[in-house]
């Protein structure tokens, strides 16, 4: 990552506007690669036509697996292959267009998001991005026709997915030949059927002159004598999905697979979960638009005293709530995908704002969905009750979303508090221990190139109401993070309740700005007498997210803190307790006076 690398997000906690990273909007494929357009269009049709007939939802969830067929027909379609260079038989899609196209898998089926978001977005991308000539040759082509399938293995019991502190260990052999590898890891998607899966261990390397544990990235290939699945575990959702219990004991990896460089694991691991992370942006955003196309074909059929449900004003809110967000959802992949691109951009932060905006997003439609079903939300044969158990793993995906705001906020404040050395030298410690910070995200970004605290474009005056709100907001961001760096100092790394405001600000901030940058772009191209509706969306967000913003601005500015304490107090009594503390206000508990129970 250059040095002179650019964050849209980490600039607003310093107050600062990097608008030429968001503006202009970018431009559909259609006009910026028309052929990769019609490659995306093939694929999308694809999936509608020659895949629908495979594809059943409902047999998924009951088998607990995708059949052969369909990873078969997945693989002749091009599915399997969708991150790989073209020069091993792969797509090779920008990120746009493969988040458009992840967008209709996941869907399509949640699944099966599950199953290409392993195969193409981890562990095909980890070669991709870091494998050497000869892994690249030896194993791309056959993951792009879907011969072999490819598995990631990060998370452990112990640390989840924090790649700087797995507890997996590989020591060189005496003769340099190999690696002998020991641990085990959680959760792993595609293990069980994969040829390939890259890993991580510790690894002893010198560091200025001293042995030292860093992780490192190696390409496991089952069945090597030592690697064991122990199991496959049930789960409430995404169930056609199989994530496996992986156990490693005297694995000799050849040296050969090493990925990337001894010792230099963490930053293989981070650069790929940002990929994840836009691909569950993506996913969560496809999920979340085709509920909405559920929901509203569900309230105009269905009939509540003498009328639909759509008519209902009640539900006229969720409409309108839902489309304002998915809209913004959509303006967010957009620019992110676009983020990904540019060299001198760092975007790990609105990766992670994406995934838990649409995480949430989807999540919230799931439950909408199922509330507006009534008791067909939540009965089969009906599909709604399996579209909100497959929404809920997305919040614990790719990193669960309260670390995400922590990894958000911590990386934001940085800059902001460089004049506090005791804080800026506490700050990286903490992050390197949620296992959240990037080596690239930690201090080589700079935010103040040419950077204003003003949004220095063009819009449409029905947009310029939103656009000084906004840069009011990013003064009050500014304000609010050097507050709680002098108010918390090197104690802010623990109030995470804190930390978690800024956080939520930062998101309403990212989110509103690809909103107006979406919006202008279609006020430009069509006029704004044709994007009324666009408008009035665009009207709806910047309000209701302006009023989140405003809250936990407020909170921090207010007595929350008091609150903060009352909530610290009660945790702690219900710590000392074990649980729920108070008395039975019915019953006398047992053993208390009169009448105990025996």
């Amino acid at each position: 990552m250059a040095d002179e690398a650019r964050s849209f997000t980490r600039g607003l906690f310093a107050g600062e506007l990097h608008d030429e990273l968001l503006f202009p909007f970018p431009k559909p494929l259609d006009d910026t690669n028309p052929e990769e357009a019609a490659t995306v269009r093939r694929l999308l049709a694809a999936l509608d036509t020659r895949l629908g007939g495979l594809i059943d939802s409902a047999k998924f969830d009951d088998e607990e697996t995708i059949g052969d067929d369909v990873i078969a027909a997945l693989g002749r379609e091009g599915f399997l292959g969708l991150t790989i260079p073209k020069r091993y038989g792969g797509l090779e899609l920008s990120s746009t267009a493969y988040a458009r196209v992840f967008e209709a898998i996941a869907s399509t089926d949640a699944s099966l998001g599950v199953f290409i978001g392993v195969h193409c977005g981890l562990g095909s991308k980890a070669i991709v991005l870091y494998g050497s000539d000869a892994q690249k040759a030896k194993w791309l082509p056959r993951l792009a026709r879907g011969e072999s399938l490819a598995a990631y293995a990060l998370t452990e019991p112990l640390v989840g997915s924090d790649a700087q502190h797995v507890k997996s260990h590989a020591e060189l052999s005496a003769d340099g030949k190999y690696w002998v590898l020991n641990g085990e890891k959680i959760w792993i998607g595609l293990a069980h059927r994969a040829s390939v899966i890259t890993t991580f261990a510790q690894t002893p390397v010198e560091r200025d002159g001293k042995m030292v544990l860093r992780p490192t990235a190696f390409l496991l290939e089952p069945p090597m004598p030592g690697f064991r699945v122990v199991e496959t575990v049930r789960k409430m959702g995404i169930r056609g999905s199989t994530q496996a219990r992986l156990e490693y004991k005297d694995v000799h990896v050849p040296v050969e697979n090493v990925v990337g460089e001894v010792g230099k694991g963490f930053a293989v691991a981070v650069h790929v979960l940002n990929a994840g992370r836009l691909s569950l942006t993506a996913g969560c955003t496809g999920g979340a638009k085709a509920l909405l196309d559920s929901i509203a074909a569900y309230a105009e059929q269905r009939e509540q005293f003498g009328s639909p449900l759509a008519s209902f004003e009640i539900t006229q809110r969720k409409f309108a709530t839902l489309t304002s967000e998915v809209y913004a959802s959509e303006a967010m992949l957009a620019e992110i995908a676009q983020l990904a691109t540019k060299n001198e951009a760092d975007w790990s932060l609105e990766a992670a704002i994406g995934k838990v905006f649409a995480s949430e997003l989807v999540w919230r439609a799931a439950d909408e969905m199922v509330q507006i079903a009534g008791g067909r939300g939540f009965v089969k044969p009906y599909p709604y009750e399996r579209y909100l158990r497959d929404a809920r793993i997305n919040r614990i995906f790719e990193g669960a979303n309260e670390i995400l705001r922590l990894f958000i906020a911590l990386n934001g404040i940085q800059n902001p508090s460089e004049q506090l050395k005791e804080i800026a030298s506490a700050l990286r410690e903490p992050m390197k221990n949620l296992g959240i910070l990037s080596e690239y995200a930690a201090a080589r970004v700079k935010t103040a190139l040419g950077a204003t605290g003003t949004l220095d474009v063009t819009v449409h005056e029905s947009l310029k109401e939103h656009k000084s709100y906004l840069e009011k907001h990013v003064r009050e961001l500014k304000v609010a993070t050097e507050r709680a760096i002098m108010k918390h100092r090197t104690d802010i790394i623990h109030r995470q309740m804190v930390v978690e405001r800024l956080a939520n600000m930062a998101i309403e901030l990212f989110a509103t700005s690809c909103v107006l940058a979406r919006t202008q772009a279609a006020i430009d191209a069509r006029g704004a007498e044709a994007c009324e509706r666009e408008i009035a969306v665009t009207d709806l967000f910047c309000v209701e997210s302006g009023r989140r913003f405003r809250a936990a601005r407020e909170a921090l500015a207010g007595q929350e803190e008091v609150v903060d304490d009352a909530r610290r107090a009660v945790a702690s009594a219900m710590r000392q307790a074990g649980g729920y503390f108070a008395d039975d206000p019915i019953l006398r508990s047992a053993g208390v006076g009169e009448g105990a129970i025996q």
